[in-house]
């Protein structure tokens, strides 16, 4: 099973209609590095805090915005390549237990 986990320490800030992610490196926030999250990405970034399985993610959506599985699916899988190329999270594979 694979497990996402945020790698990178980051705040959210809501001003007016936008949702702002802010990675923090060090002791500071990445100025250099703020996103911009449309209400698809918001709702998943805070998610993540609750679940960190890909297919729970979709399901969120699935309910939230009443899209095809399918649809959710593909959202969800967009949207955590950009986090994970940016360091942002990191998928962690669970060992299986022998028995």
């Amino acid at each position: 099973m694979n497990n996402l986990v945020k790698k990178l320490p980051c705040v959210t800030r809501r001003i007016a209609d936008e949702t702002l992610l802010i990675p923090i490196r060090g002791q500071a926030a990445d100025l250099d590095a703020i996103y911009v999250l449309n209400d698809t990405a918001a709702l998943l970034w805070s998610q993540l805090d609750t679940t960190g399985d890909v297919a729970a993610l979709g399901a969120v959506l699935c309910e939230a915005f009443e899209v095809s599985p399918e649809q959710a699916a593909q959202d969800v899988a967009e949207f955590l390549a950009a986090l994970e190329e940016s360091g942002i999270v990191e998928f962690r594979h669970a060992a299986s237990s022998a028995a």
